[in-house]
C-alpha cells in the first residue's frame, strides 16, 4: 500500500461503543477492554428495575452472533458488525428476576 493511499485509508476508532440494550445508552471504551470490565460498568449506570447485563455480543445481520467472555478483549469487527449487550430479557423465562435490580432496603439491626 502506498502512502496516500494509507493516509486515505479509514482509521477505527481509538475506541468501541457497546449499546446497552437495557438502557438504549452507548458506552465508549478504551481498545484493549475486557468484556469482564465492561460489563459491571455498564450495569452501574442502569435505573432501579433495568434488567442487568450478562454479557457482551457482536451482532450482524443475517449473522452468527460472536460473544464476548469476560477475559475476551473487546473488538470491532468492522463494517455491520455492532458491540451490544445480552440481559435475561433476551432469554424470557430463563432466570427470570435473579439479575433485575430491585428497590434498596433497610436490614433491620435488631436494636432499639
Amino acid at each position: 500500500m502506498s502512502e496516500a493511499e494509507q493516509a486515505n485509508s479509514p482509521k477505527p476508532p481509538p475506541y468501541l461503543e457497546v449499546l446497552c440494550k437495557s438502557s438504549g445508552k452507548k458506552t465508549r471504551f478504551a481498545a484493549g477492554t475486557k468484556a469482564g470490565f465492561a460489563v459491571p460498568l455498564i450495569n452501574r449506570k442502569l435505573g432501579i428495575g433495568a434488567p442487568v447485563a450478562l454479557h457482551i455480543e457482536s451482532i450482524r445481520e443475517g449473522e452468527e452472533p460472536i460473544i464476548f467472555g469476560p477475559d475476551a478483549v473487546l473488538v470491532n469487527y468492522g463494517n455491520g458488525w455492532n458491540l451490544q449487550t445480552v440481559s435475561e430479557m433476551d432469554f424470557p423465562g430463563i432466570g427470570k428476576g435473579k439479575h433485575v435490580r430491585g428497590f434498596p432496603t433497610q436490614i433491620p439491626n435488631g436494636k432499639k
